[in-house]
């Protein structure tokens, strides 16, 4: 009896710490999810990953998950995840095979964390935990970039954008993953302050407003629009939320001053202007690719012809200065930069129902943080206006954000009924 509770002791600790490290394992992605330029060895670059599902696994056979696993709203809703992924695999007997490993490959997350979503993370998990990791390390990346420059380099050169720029592509991300991640951290910053502000230590409430100031800041000085704009427009929102929380007559005065003060932001911004749009690059992809998709509407053409057909027009509404830029890149194919645009010419109409499916039904299960859930999906359905979300490099970073908000715990969340 007294060895086998010494065993039964000792298995404990060991499970115990195998879900401390998949813990580990989720921080540790989501760190490298920011960083996606910084030069790394192969393990510190997948280690992460490989860390994360290998002890997930454990996990899964030991607690033999099969058996108890809730068939929920959420459980379904990461169905949509293995559903996105599958349509690409069903296509791919009928499709050309140019971009088709490339592009299925993209989709991985999808299913990896698809399936981890069905079944659940462990009780080690905190919503909270993660969102301060959000906050920790974009701070500290901001941070990183200013010693870089010099502080006093920054505050007195007349081109404080273009040297951030420069010095977070050489060492960071592009503006786009960097800007999309610094706007997670202020939801972030915004939900946890008003969560428990009555119960938080004052130098905590300094550190977070220090941190939100920094962001915004750092938002403000980017060349990247949608980056900015979504800042700007989620800043406003929490805004209109305070007066809402103080009084709510206020709202209406928070009303009469969105628009304005969204007006005044929108000319603030230097690539923010009427000739700036009419040489947005992105609308002549967009137009070459709705020509195809007018030709196959309802089921697309899949994955990799999809790619390929659009290779053929892509440049044909382009300016002679954008061919030449991407002729000297020589990067391999030239997609959309639209989610919805990409998503239908691979899959038609109904690849668009799942993808907005995917975006928007989280607001529908977790109805006591609705409007934290709300923000997070106006970033990534604005930000999938721009760029390739889901099927491009911020699949990973969008499937841990649904991890957070679905499958971990706030007991205290700050829109629980009453």
């Amino acid at each position: 009896m007294f060895f086998n509770r010494i065993f039964f002791n000792h298995q404990i600790n060991i499970i115990s710490l195998v879900k401390y490290l998949n813990v580990l394992g989720f921080i540790w992605i989501i760190i490298k999810c920011l960083f996606h330029f910084l030069p790394l060895d192969y393990w510190f670059e997948f280690g992460g990953y490989y860390l994360f599902f290998s002890t997930w696994c454990i996990e899964f056979i030991y607690e033999k998950r099969w058996k108890n696993v809730k068939w929920n709203a959420t459980s379904y809703y990461f169905m949509l995840f293995l559903l996105f992924f599958a349509i690409g695999v069903i296509f791919a007997p009928f499709d050309t095979t140019k971009y088709l490993k490339h592009h299925i490959e993209s989709r991985y997350p999808l299913l990896g964390f698809g399936i981890v979503g069905i079944f659940g993370l462990n009780e080690k998990y905190s919503l909270q935990m993660i969102f301060k990791t959000l906050i920790l390390v974009s701070t500290c990346a901001i941070l990183y970039l200013i010693s870089q420059i010099g502080i006093i380099n920054l505050i007195y050169s007349d081109n404080r954008s273009e040297m951030l720029s420069q010095m977070r592509i050489q060492t960071i991300n592009a503006h786009m993953g960097f800007n999309l991640y610094l706007n997670y951290s202020l939801i972030a910053i915004w939900y946890l302050l008003f969560k428990s502000w009555k119960q938080m230590k004052w130098q905590k409430i300094v550190l977070y407003i220090a941190s939100g100031v920094l962001i915004s800041l750092t938002l403000f000085l980017s060349e990247g629009r949608s980056g900015f704009l979504a800042g700007v427009f989620l800043l406003l929102c929490f805004i209109l939320h305070a007066l809402w929380r103080l009084k709510h007559s206020l709202i209406l005065f928070g009303f009469l001053l969105f628009p304005i003060c969204l007006y005044i932001a929108l000319h603030m911004h230097p690539r923010i202007s009427e000739k700036a749009i009419e040489n947005e690059a992105r609308l002549a992809l967009w137009k070459s690719a709705i020509e195809l998709i007018e030709e196959k509407p309802i089921l697309g053409y899949g994955i990799s012809r999809a790619q390929e057909s659009f290779d053929t027009v892509n440049m044909k509404y382009t300016s002679k200065h954008f061919n030449e830029y991407w002729r000297k890149k020589q990067v391999p194919f030239i997609d959309t930069h639209n989610q919805y645009i990409q998503t239908t010419l691979e899959f038609g109409i109904i690849g668009l129902i799942l993808l907005l499916a995917i975006y928007w039904a989280p607001i529908y299960i977790k109805h006591h943080q609705s409007l934290l859930i709300l923000f997070c999906s106006f970033l990534y359905s604005f930000q999938s206006l721009f760029d390739i979300f889901i099927t491009g490099q911020f699949c990973t970073f969008f499937c841990l954000i649904m991890l957070t908000l679905l499958r971990m715990k706030d007991k205290n969340a700050i829109f629980s009924p009453k």
